[in-house]
């Protein structure tokens, strides 16, 4: 009998491997936050940021073929700090219904003492990391194909966004809050089959 093709990570990740942890034979991650910071900013990613390779594309490594298309290397970041107002809500999320489903910071802080970041956001009325919003407006080509939101898609952070529209309703929301604004030149994204999402993926976890 033959036995079942083993799938390899390379196979599964072709588009962003270059991106990708160092992991073992079994897909566990082996590298650390800071060698692989170090590594993006010696080898593709030398314009990152920090907190966006660390925050996105290191902590959520499952959910970085979502966006590959979108060509991480033309990517530029601004730290900004906005008016609560200017937030988007759930109409920059690729699913809304995931934050009308986080909205509920009072009573997630107080049926779990272990949801830390419900309870530092309610707290402290604004997160612990900016959240990363892609402003899109100069690729409208790729909306309609990767469902991307306009005029700023959430990249990372949809729990905190979430948790910030419920600050919002309970009126505890500071009055400003950082941001990463990534932008990237239409003519850098490049729109694959082979790396578009897939089924049963979803970056709305994070």
């Amino acid at each position: 009998m033959n036995e079942r093709p083993i799938i390899t990570f390379e196979e599964v990740h072709p588009a962003t491997l270059k991106y990708q942890p160092r992991r073992d034979k079994h897909s566990r991650v082996v590298e650390t936050e800071s060698e692989y910071i170090g590594r993006m900013h010696a080898g593709p990613l030398p314009n990152w940021p920090t907190e966006p390779l660390k925050e996105w594309l290191f902590r959520h490594a499952d959910q970085m073929d979502d966006y590959a298309f979108l060509g991480f290397e033309g990517f530029e970041f601004e730290l900004a700090t906005w008016c609560v107002g200017q937030f988007p809500g759930r109409e920059a999320f690729r699913d809304e219904g995931f934050c009308d489903s986080f909205q509920d910071v009072e009573d997630r802080a107080a049926a779990d003492q272990d949801d830390w970041l419900a309870h530092y956001m309610l707290k402290r009325g604004t997160w612990n990391t900016p959240i990363i919003l892609l402003d899109n407006r100069g690729i409208r080509e790729f909306h309609h194909e990767a469902k991307l939101k306009s005029p700023y898609h959430l990249l990372e952070g949809h729990r905190r966004l979430s948790l910030l529209q419920g600050l919002k309703r309970l009126g505890k929301a500071r009055a400003r809050h950082s941001v990463w604004i990534a932008r990237r030149p239409a003519r850098t994204a490049v729109l694959s089959t082979a790396i578009r999402s897939k089924p049963g993926t979803s970056a709305n976890t994070i």
